[in-house]
């Protein structure tokens, strides 16, 4: 019976690769007990010192770009959370404002529908947020550069939007020490 066993699952080298992967998950020990797993291994498989040491650089250089390469793209999802937020919370003001300016408008006699001016001018600036805000960010975009520069703070909001990017635009501004009249002059120093 094992011999059958045996026989339907090890078809291919890569089943045993991957039999020999389970078994190294489940038993795998010190760091010191796996170097030299490692080293007998290449020994037993006619592998040199020196191709074992090249591959293993590669191997590791592979684990470091794969990891800044999920790093990136968490702070791409943080990034895209932040511009959902800043929607949001663009939103809530819009709806809460134009409320309350249609209960002003009702309860003043309803003459000149006046608040759709401010219903219609605002929700064009709504509907461009919106869409903004669900455009998949690349590690290119300015407003990713901008927003990772400004400490990835919760919400994200376009120029214009939030003192929030204006204080960060001014502390930056301060950190050059110099006068700013559309280009930095340093200050003299005595």
């Amino acid at each position: 019976m094992i011999n059958n066993v045996e026989r339907e699952t090890l078809q291919s080298g890569e089943d045993v690769d991957a039999i020999l992967k389970i078994a190294l998950r489940q038993d795998h020990g010190s760091a010191d007990e796996l170097r030299l797993r490692l080293t007998r291994s290449a020994e037993e498989l006619g592998i040199s010192p020196e191709a074992l040491a090249q591959a293993e650089k590669v191997y590791l250089a592979e684990g470091d770009r794969v990891r800044e390469e999920q790093l990136l793209e968490s702070k791409i999802n943080r990034f895209m959370r932040a511009k959902r937020a800043g929607f949001a919370s663009h939103l809530t003001s819009y709806l809460s404002t134009n409320i309350t300016l249609h209960v002003i408008w009702y309860l003043s006699g309803k003459d000149f529908y006046w608040p759709g001016i401010v219903l219609a001018a605002w929700g064009i600036g709504l509907a461009s947020h919106f869409v903004h805000s669900r455009q998949r960010a690349t590690t290119h975009d300015h407003d990713f550069q901008r927003w990772v520069e400004m400490g990835e703070p919760g919400k994200y909001r376009v120029d214009g939007d939030d003192n929030d990017v204006n204080d960060w635009h001014r502390r930056k501004m301060r950190r050059h020490r110099g006068v700013t009249i559309g280009i930095n002059i340093p200050e003299k120093r005595d």
